[in-house]
């Protein structure tokens, strides 16, 4: 996604139905450079998670009689690449360990000191920030002067009609299991077609909530929802004169 650069200010979202406390996190947490939402009850939080890309979330274990971990995968649906931290109390530490297990990032025991709530939140900023080198890695365009070949006679048919369609101005469909070459593949066609002087434009469609997917393609105005604090151009603009590529989109 783009999900907003998670350094230097990270997004942060706390759901907890304790006034004090996300009071302490806030002005710990702003005084770091960070800019935080907060919630109180569950429900709002969701809401939040799904309108608004954030970084990281701390989310406590019980929360005004509903349950923080029973709301875990629904948070994570709404907003995939959303690092979790569970909170809990001494005597929930099971619990936590338990969402850790169903997909939460770390959790931290109250009460916390302000040096451990901003480790465990930087912690998470620097493992998105690494999972992103890692993305654009995995994405780079390979040399042109480097031939995509094989001895296979089907993947070889694979690369002529590749080859083919690249030459022409047509959407093209890529289909395989995860981890079988898609993202290789579409940036060969971009590669061979006329427009490789152009920029290819990558979307990974899981990263992304439905809700988030419009700003994402077309770009949003500063001030058009809450923490819009400029303007940003979306990947189809960026993606102008070159290639779109929908990583994922199934």
């Amino acid at each position: 996604m783009s999900n907003p650069s998670a350094a230097p200010q990270g997004r942060i979202l706390a759901i907890d139905d304790d006034h004090g406390l996300l009071q302490n996190f806030s002005l710990c947490l702003e005084d770091a450079g960070y800019r935080v939402s907060t919630a109180t009850r569950l429900r709002e939080g969701l809401k939040l998670a799904a309108s608004q890309p954030f970084h990281v979330c701390l989310l406590d274990r019980d929360i005004a009689g509903e349950s923080g971990l029973e709301a875990l995968p629904r948070l994570r649906e709404l907003a995939p690449g959303l690092r979790v931290i569970m909170v809990t109390a001494h005597s929930q530490v099971d619990d936590a360990v338990r969402a850790i297990a169903e997909g939460a990032a770390d959790y931290l025991v109250k009460p916390c000191s302000p040096a451990q709530l901003r480790i465990a939140v930087a912690r998470q900023l620097d493992t998105l920030d690494l999972l992103s080198r890692l993305e654009t890695l995995e994405r780079q365009q390979p040399p042109q002067d480097t031939p995509l070949e094989s001895k296979s006679p089907a993947m070889s048919e694979v690369l002529a009609v590749a080859r083919q369609v690249a030459r022409t101005d047509a959407n093209v469909l890529l289909l395989g299991e995860s981890g079988t070459g898609k993202g290789v593949m579409a940036n060969a066609i971009h590669g061979w077609s006329q427009r490789a002087a152009r920029p290819i434009a990558t979307v990974n469609c899981p990263s992304l909530s439905a809700e988030l997917l419009e700003s994402e393609l077309f770009g949003h105005a500063k001030g058009s929802f809450t923490g819009a604090t400029q303007s940003t151009q979306g990947r189809v603009s960026h993606a102008d004169g070159g290639t779109l590529f929908l990583d994922e989109v199934g």
